[in-house]
């Protein structure tokens, strides 16, 4: 885990044979929500009139055009409880540990690196070379042996990038600048845009930084 692995990045993390994270690392938040925006007085305020056909008491409860009503509202409970129930059962699969336990500390808290390790959601913390070098001992690999870092998801072809539907600017920018600047040059960039990020009188908190070449 680097800068945050939380929800989502949870689920997908607890399936490892160990989970390294930084000692701030944003984690943790095993929960479940829902929602939607309803844009049916605007649709009005611009003159448009919409009217749905459905079959069933609960097939608008999607709709955009209007709140959830009480029975939608009840039925949309209902998922949320049953996906979050599940959601700490696996938590609970994973960390050998129980339903209960998990959920005392799950109910959609974020957790630091270093709390969740307390709290028994992470196993070590530290950063990509730890975990490297956690993989390699798992896998009898000789401490001293270079291993090469395969990452994911692959670098897209100037081809895939501009096909794209939604091709974004900053995203070919980024390609050609791994075309033409040497790895120095890449990190130089890199480094300079984290600056960036900085403003007056605002905090800013930021995971060590690791160069990954290919």
């Amino acid at each position: 885990m680097s800068d945050a692995a939380a929800s989502g990045g949870y689920w997908v993390a607890m399936a490892s044979h160990a989970i390294v994270a930084q000692p701030g690392t944003l984690t943790g938040s095993i929960g479940i929500f829902a929602g939607k925006i309803v844009t049916g007085g605007t649709l009005e305020k611009l003159g448009a009139r919409i009217e749905g056909v459905s079959n069933g008491r609960l097939a608008e409860m999607g709709s955009p055009v209007r709140p959830f009503n009480e029975a939608e509202r009840a039925k949309l409970t209902e998922q949320l409880q049953a996906y979050y129930d599940q959601f700490v059962e696996r938590v609970a699969e994973a960390r050998r540990s129980t339903p209960e336990q998990i959920d005392a500390i799950a109910q959609g808290r974020v957790w630091t690196g270093r709390q969740a390790k307390e709290l028994g959601l992470v196993d070590e913390l530290g950063g990509l070379d730890h975990a490297v070098a956690l993989a390699k001992q798992r896998a009898k690999i000789p401490a001293a042996s270079e291993v090469e870092l395969v990452v994911y998801p692959p670098r897209k072809s100037f081809y895939e990038l501009v096909s794209a539907p939604f091709a974004e600017e900053n995203t070919i920018r980024a390609w050609l600048g791994g075309l033409l600047l040497s790895p120095e040059e890449r990190a130089a960039v890199a480094l300079a845009g984290q600056v960036r990020r900085f403003r007056r009188g605002e905090p800013l908190a930021l995971m060590p930084y690791v160069f990954v070449t290919r």
